[in-house]
């Protein structure tokens, strides 16, 4: 029989068997969200500590001429930061920075990328702690942060049926900014709309705050960095539940309307774009109202069921919904 390669496995296939192979032989009291969450978490004395990984490869994740070294050392800690807000209440309290480059990478690429990574870690009191660096074909940047906090973990896997599916601010703009960025290069003359849309994508911005004032409320989360798409049905499988989800509610920016003016454009990148890092919840419906007060840039966009399956709706109408965003494999 011809074995597979990961190719034909995909992604969340290839996570799907280390948790199986790793998750259920664990007997340790202590591990709160394990692998297959947005951070591996553990209790430690009255403290809930939490570590996330994440890479950025070059031409995988990003072009150097699409990116400022600046930029780049500062999106590679705020999206690691961005799995520690998916845990609930947690604070980013250390980095450790592994590095690749090839050997003729200038001194000036690396100092201005250290520059970007000092800047996140001290606008969230960070410290970078250590790291490693190796020679390599192309540019690889690996960053660990490990998080502290004394309240309940948020996991993916408690939403409740009745659940309102809820999101913070809009969707799609980092997604449409990087299809601007393969349609016409850095040197294209861009508007101030489509600025805005490049903006997103290479200057994300973890929703920390915003986590830190609804945590507690919540019975699940997750944040954006896979599409919309992604973020809904991991919340629904791993809770055991599903969902409808109305279309014409997802928020999209004026910005990327400007942009992209035909509507199945702006939900394609909304549903399927990716890196936007925003918050993905749910929430009881008695809480919902609160939830707003506290941030009224947040929209719900559906709601849990118990059907095993993610419907989309579009004004009332279900739409067959097929995934067309990135893939790793």
């Amino acid at each position: 029989m011809r074995e597979k390669n990961i190719s034909k496995i995909g992604e969340f296939g290839l996570i799907e068997i280390i948790k199986n192979q790793f998750t259920n032989a664990s007997s340790d009291k202590n591990i709160i969200a394990n692998i297959g969450d947005d951070s591996f978490c553990f209790k430690s004395g009255k403290n809930s500590i939490c570590i996330t990984k994440d890479m950025l490869v070059e031409e995988v994740h990003f072009k150097k001429e699409w990116i400022t070294p600046q930029n780049l050392g500062k999106k590679s800690i705020e999206v690691n930061v961005c799995d520690i807000a998916a845990m609930g209440n947690i604070k980013p309290k250390y980095a450790f920075i592994g590095l690749g480059f090839p050997a003729k990478t200038p001194e000036t690429f690396v100092r201005n990328l250290y520059k970007g990574f000092k800047k996140i870690c001290d606008k969230y009191k960070m410290t970078i702690a250590g790291g490693d660096i190796v020679r390599s074909d192309k540019i690889i940047i690996s960053v660990t942060v490990i998080g502290i906090g004394k309240e309940k973990i948020v996991k993916r896997n408690g939403a409740n049926i009745g659940d309102l599916i809820g999101v913070t601010n809009t969707f799609g703009d980092a997604g449409a900014g990087i299809a601007l960025l393969y349609k016409h290069g850095i040197n294209y003359k861009y508007n101030k709309a489509e600025r805005y849309l490049i903006s997103k994508q290479n200057n994300p911005k973890a929703r920390l705050k915003e986590v830190w004032k609804i945590s507690k409320h919540l019975t699940s989360l997750t944040d954006a960095s896979d599409g919309l798409y992604i973020s809904v049905n991991l919340l629904t499988k791993d809770s055991g539940k599903g969902a409808e989800i109305h279309m014409d509610k997802i928020p999209i920016s004026p910005n990327l309307k400007k942009v992209f003016k035909e509507n199945k454009k702006q939900l394609d990148f909304a549903l399927f774009g990716a890196e936007d890092y925003e918050l993905v919840f749910t929430v009881p419906r008695l809480k919902a109202d609160l939830l707003k007060k506290l941030i009224p840039e947040i929209s719900y966009i559906g709601a849990v069921n118990s059907s095993n399956k993610v419907k989309y709706f579009y004004n009332g109408k279900e739409q067959e919904i097929k995934y067309c965003g990135y893939k790793h494999f």
